[in-house]
């Protein structure tokens, strides 16, 4: 007799019924680092437009003749970026910490840093909320800063981090619209350059044993054929 226990895995721990659907890596292909450059200058352009009214608008930033741009400023301002993305990866890191993960962090040879959890495994919804994190609340923090420094020139600072982290969510935005094709039901394991779909096998026809576990599924990570799902 199953009690309940037996039929909620543990948190990070991916169902026996489970079976890997996809498996998308963002540098597996050339075509792929390239589109997402591509679109990263579109979301730089409209995002630039949106922070830069917000800064003059809501933040009430110094004319053009007030600003100064010496060694310092630009100094400043590539501090602000340098950090930000750190900041970017970090609320990647406290997101994944929120539903129970021990992240890891690091750089990608491409110059990418990142935030991941290898092995664990999230509900689809939960692993969203992972992926729009950093986009949503460091927005809302710039914004919120622009507004509680009216004036200041550190409200162009704060526009131009806004910016930096907006457009280098391209990667987070399209792992979200490839993740939210699956089911609810579906679980995601991050990896550090992209991330893995499992989703409920189907039932196991009469007279057709059902397969042996490998040592990856003995770890909780179904290593079945993937099916036929779109990888872009």
């Amino acid at each position: 007799m199953k009690t309940i226990n037996d039929q909620i895995p543990a948190s990070g721990t991916l169902p026996d019924n489970y079976q890997e659907v996809l498996s998308w890596k963002l540098t597996g292909k050339p075509m792929r680092l390239i589109a997402m450059n591509i679109l990263g200058v579109f979301l730089f352009v409209i995002f630039g437009f949106i922070f830069s009214w917000l800064a003059f608008r809501l933040g009430d930033l110094p004319s053009e003749g007030e600003i100064k741009l010496g060694p310092s400023e630009i100094g400043l301002v590539l501090a602000g970026v340098i950090l930000t993305l750190v900041l970017h990866e970090l609320t990647h890191g406290l997101a994944m910490q929120m539903f129970g993960a021990k992240p890891k962090y690091g750089i990608l040879w491409q110059g990418m840093l990142y935030a991941t959890s290898p092995g664990y495994a999230y509900r689809r919804n939960n692993y969203v909320v992972i992926a729009l994190a950093p986009f949503v609340f460091l927005s809302i923090l710039f914004v919120l800063g622009m507004w509680l420094l009216q004036g200041a020139l550190w409200v162009a600072l704060l526009g131009i981090c806004g910016i930096f982290n907006a457009a280098g969510a391209i990667g987070d935005m399209w792992i979200t619209t490839i993740v939210l094709r699956y089911p609810a039901t579906a679980y995601v394991m991050d990896e550090r350059d992209g991330m893995r779909v499992f989703s409920l096998a189907p039932p196991a026809r009469a007279g057709v044993p059902k397969p042996r576990k490998t040592h990856q599924q003995a770890d909780g990570v179904q290593n079945c054929d993937p099916m036929t799902n779109p990888t872009n």
